[in-house]
């Protein structure tokens, strides 16, 4: 028997696993394996076809369900995905003149509702991209920090915002030296401003 990663012959009895089986140990690079392994790691076209479901908003028990991989696997999968993400959203370019952006917040929890999570999302009103987003709780660090993920271009002008949260508009007045209106709607905060 030699190893599967190395190749070398120098192997060592290290125990069983969990289930029973005898687990092995190269004594060259220290890899630890069982013998004709039942699960193979997963290979490059199920990764490929993990990453267009992804993208198609599956979730993940169906994905879990149509490649047969492990609920766990692809847990770890999809975290090690995100951390790759970049935080930053690049936005396109835009002309001089009116930009207008909405800044709504939504909840939701992880594991119970007592550990509540809130998304904050800042999107362009004319072309629906998200130009800024954040994740935390309800305070004024929250609105600041998605304020600080808008792009410059966004954050000067004159601004004019309507919103439901009266935390946040004081953070949007306390914050923003040109605000004109404030008044309540049900679409949330929207920024109006004007570069000339």
């Amino acid at each position: 028997m030699n190893c599967p990663k190395c190749g070398s012959p120098q192997i060592i009895k290290y125990g069983k696993t969990h289930y029973g089986k005898p687990r092995f140990k190269c004594q060259e690079c220290g890899r630890q394996f069982v013998e004709n392994p039942t699960k193979q790691p997963i290979d490059a076209a199920t990764r490929a076809l993990i990453d267009k479901l992804l993208l198609e908003r599956l979730a993940l028990a169906a994905i879990v369900r149509i490649t047969g991989v492990s609920a766990r696997w692809l847990q770890l999968y999809v975290n090690r995905k995100y951390k790759d993400v970049p935080q930053q959203v690049e936005v396109k370019p835009k002309a001089v003149g009116k930009l207008t952006i909405q800044l709504d917040e939504m909840w939701s929890f992880v594991g119970s509702k007592q550990h509540k999570k809130w998304v904050w999302l800042a999107l362009d009103a004319n072309t629906r991209e998200i130009v800024g987003a954040y994740i935390g709780d309800r305070s004024r660090r929250s609105a600041k920090k998605l304020w600080q993920s808008i792009p410059a271009v966004y954050r000067h002008g004159h601004y004019r915002n309507s919103l439901q949260n009266p935390r946040a508009e004081d953070f949007i007045q306390s914050e923003f030296v040109h605000v004109d209106v404030a008044n309540v709607t049900s679409t949330g905060l929207v920024c109006t401003g004007r570069w000339d």
